[in-house]
């Protein structure tokens, strides 16, 4: 569905082609040469894109530090609604107050822990100690049955699919996995809710989910497609008349 819909643009419509089979089963998006899902927002690669309606604008749905919110759902472990990587800032330099530098490290540092490998210094805070027990539980499983079941599909990562599997690579495939399903889950939700409706779903990008909106469709579409979206994990909403002039909501 995502995909008839195209991406519009003033001279016609860029059609995107997402292929799941891919070794974690986290769609890739590319088509003719271009990575729709990792268009840069610096290099103008984002300013043909518009809406195609008169009165229509972009509006994109974006989840706060979604892997680690994934991750935290896993493992039991409650972020406040506020910046995860403030929060995690906060561990790592021994402060109450996180400035700009500080966050900005905050978010190389927990980069660099979940995936390469969480640092054993790190692991007297409880999410990287959880984090921790469940990477090690994870590939005893994997090991001992020669298989995992991702969390909603309950789909098989077998062991004689992957060569040279490590621990981490484990956790971040199933994590990769995860974030799939669960986006799936959702979005299925959101066609269901615009089936009778202008507004179209163009661009599904792993943490965020791209609409052309209609603005007939009326505040309360948008209100119900904040509802779904935002069900389990806070997200963060822009709009534009451009894919590249997108501002907070």
């Amino acid at each position: 569905i995502i995909e008839s819909s195209g991406l519009f643009t003033k001279h016609k419509i860029e059609y995107t082609q997402y292929n799941p089979y891919t070794s974690t089963g986290r769609p890739s998006n590319r088509y003719n040469g271009i990575n729709y899902a990792a268009l840069n927002k610096d290099d103008g690669s984002r300013n043909r894109f518009l809406s195609r309606f008169d009165s229509g604008v972009l509006v994109e749905f974006d989840f706060d530090a979604y892997h680690l919110r994934l991750i935290a759902n896993l493992i039991e472990y409650e972020f406040p609604e506020k910046s995860v990587h403030d929060h995690l800032g906060k561990m790592y330099f021994d402060t109450e107050e996180v400035d700009a530098k500080m966050y900005k490290q905050s978010k190389e540092l927990t980069f660099q822990q979940m995936y390469g490998g969480i640092n054993r210094k790190y692991l007297k805070h409880e999410y990287f100690n959880k984090a921790q027990q469940f990477i090690n539980t994870l590939w005893s499983e994997f090991n001992t049955q020669g298989y995992v079941k991702t969390v909603i599909a309950r789909r098989k990562l077998l062991k004689s699919n992957y060569k040279n599997m490590t621990p981490q690579k484990l956790f971040n495939y199933y994590i990769q996995a995860f974030e799939t399903e669960y986006n799936f889950t959702m979005l299925s939700r959101l066609f269901k809710l615009l089936e009778d409706k202008k507004s179209k779903i163009i661009l599904y990008v792993y943490d965020s989910i791209l609409i052309d909106f209609a603005v007939e469709d009326g505040k309360e579409t948008l209100q119900s497609i904040k509802a779904i979206v935002s069900s389990d994990f806070p997200i963060k909403i822009k709009r534009g008349y451009t894919y590249s002039s997108l501002k907070d909501l």
